[in-house]
């Protein structure tokens, strides 16, 4: 079955050194935590909603700019992604010596090529991507955190593991040792509200992504 789609040629430049990049990292990173109540039946209603709207998005991409702080470690840059059904394509290059690092594939299986140009087929590139990188990355979930959907149904998650907005979408998850919070939703033209602002952490690591532009493939097109 012939691809889809072409996928967009990336570029990903991240600024500065590991401790030069903290400064980058601050503006991104420091605010305040988000409050809301938990959800109501109101709320869950709207969610439900919502959801059926993005989980019916099977093609899309954005440009965003992304913070990393890793201990006492950190960067800051631009990143592109293009998601195309299950099938991903970014680039990352961190602040460390790693350079640029191209990803194209699955949660999986994915084709990893580093800044010299040598590619690697691994079936657990999230590790791979550690060893490239130092930093353990939620491959196999980002698709769906940064469309503003949980990895597991929320009527299967504690309700003090979620918070939804008025209008029934994720302001905060709690899922599988991570935290994720979203900011500010705005909606592309036919399409439901998607985030612009997202931060994922756990114990070791905080991603922040200010996402400029969504812009979606319509079903069947």
């Amino acid at each position: 079955m012939p691809f889809p789609i072409s996928f967009r040629t990336f570029a990903s430049i991240l600024l500065g050194t590991a401790l030069l990049g903290l400064s980058g990292c601050a503006s991104l990173l420091d605010r305040k935590p988000i409050e809301e109540p938990p959800a109501d039946a109101e709320r869950l209603a709207a969610w439900d909603s919502h959801r059926e709207r993005l989980e019916a998005l099977n093609d899309w991409s954005f440009d965003a700019r992304a913070a990393v702080r890793s201990g006492l470690t950190g960067g800051s840059g631009r990143l592109e992604w293009t998601q195309v059904g299950p099938v991903s394509s970014l680039t990352m290059s961190g602040p460390f010596d790693t350079g640029r690092v191209a990803l194209t594939g699955t949660a999986s299986r994915m084709l990893i090529t580093d800044a010299e140009g040598n590619s690697r087929l691994s079936t657990n590139p999230e590790r791979l991507l550690e060893e490239l990188t130092g930093w353990r990355v939620p491959l196999a979930r980002l698709p769906r955190w940064v469309r503003g959907l949980p990895d597991t149904p929320l009527d299967r998650l504690g309700t003090d593991r979620f918070r939804l907005d008025a209008q029934g979408r994720l302001v905060r998850l709690s899922e599988r040792e991570w935290t994720v919070e979203y900011e500010r939703y705005d909606a592309s033209e036919g399409g439901p509200a998607l985030p612009h602002f997202i931060e994922m952490r756990n114990d070791e690591i905080r991603i922040r992504l200010v996402i400029n532009d969504w812009e979606l493939e319509a079903d069947g097109e």
